[in-house]
């Protein structure tokens, strides 16, 4: 049900990295994939163009890098979890992971949200940012511990073109790691999917309320569902939320539920706007207690298009 072959963990040696590496053994255990490891740093130019860089310097801020990675894969991957290859690379991070990722075929890369400094809200650090919008694989930003195997799974849905996708990944993330009870067919994770209808549209007399956005949702999950071939062991169900900001209202919701994953779309916008990855999911990728997997236009693109979801919510 989840066919990972291959999972990239970024680090930046920090010790709040520790659960990126944690969070990638994890799965790497419970799927067989291979892991990798990527460390990566860049020299700020120097002011002055007639002043070379040491190359005492240079070579020791590698060597102590290594050093650093090397102790933090030690601290943090479990012994009976192999790493298959660990790379440290003196380049720009968000291009450095991105093209590792592509030469090894990773089909998931895990980091964290890499906000050393303060941001606004709304947006996660720079590198996570570029990754996810130039990568075309699903990215796990973490922040907390991955619990596995999952129990509660919070996906929310905007009935656009984007959501069967986002609920065939869910149900596979959902079938492939949730938890087993036993031996009979019991669902053993619970998969709630959300939709947030902002309350601007309240006094406008739109029909945009629970009674009529529900069986939209309904429709699209059961056909999610029966292209996952009935996924019994997740057991799923519907909400529709009113909300001024939806990544506060996925974020509450998260929290007060006990999620153990998001999963959500990220938007695709043009060149002008690239530093952006959509308010919601970047919101929700910062502030949300659990790690959030995120999946970027080129994965719900490349997807096949079920019937679309918002003919369903017009129904």
């Amino acid at each position: 049900m989840l066919p990972l072959k291959t999972i990239l963990a970024a680090t930046d040696l920090t010790d709040a990295c520790d659960e990126v590496l944690r969070a990638a053994a994890g799965l790497a255990r419970h799927t067989g994939a291979a892991l990798h490891v990527i460390h990566s740093f860049d020299f700020p130019p120097s002011p002055y163009f007639d002043v070379p860089l040491d190359a005492r310097t240079f070579q020791s801020r590698i060597d102590d890098s290594h050093a650093a990675m090397d102790e933090q894969i030690a601290r943090a991957v479990p012994g009976d979890v192999p790493v298959a290859g660990r790379r440290l690379e003196v380049f720009a991070a968000a291009r450095a992971i991105a093209d590792h990722a592509a030469a090894i075929r990773a089909e998931l890369i895990v980091l964290g949200p890499h906000t050393r400094r303060r941001l606004e809200a709304g947006f996660l650090g720079t590198t996570a940012d570029r990754v996810i919008r130039t990568v075309d694989v699903p990215v796990l930003i973490v922040r907390g511990e991955l619990r596995l195997p999952l129990r509660r799974l919070l996906v929310p849905v905007d009935l656009s073109e984007r959501t069967g996708c986002v609920l065939d990944v869910a149900l596979r993330w959902g079938a492939g790691l949730g938890a087993a009870d036993g031996v009979l067919p019991v669902p053993g994770v619970e998969m709630e999917i959300i939709h947030v209808v902002p309350r601007v549209l309240a006094p406008a007399g739109l029909p945009f309320d629970r009674a009529t956005v529900r069986p939209g949702i309904n429709r699209v999950v059961e056909d999610a569902v029966e292209r996952a071939g009935g996924a019994s062991r997740v057991a799923v169900s519907e909400e529709v939320l009113w909300g001024d900001r939806p990544d506060r209202e996925i974020v509450c919701f998260a929290r007060e539920a006990g999620s153990d994953l998001v999963v959500m779309a990220t938007h695709g916008y043009g060149t002008v706007r690239r530093a952006l990855i959509g308010s919601t999911a970047s919101g929700v990728a910062r502030a949300a207690h659990c790690p959030v997997l995120l999946l970027p236009p080129a994965v719900w693109r490349a997807a096949p298009q079920p019937t679309p979801a918002a003919a369903y919510a017009a129904a």
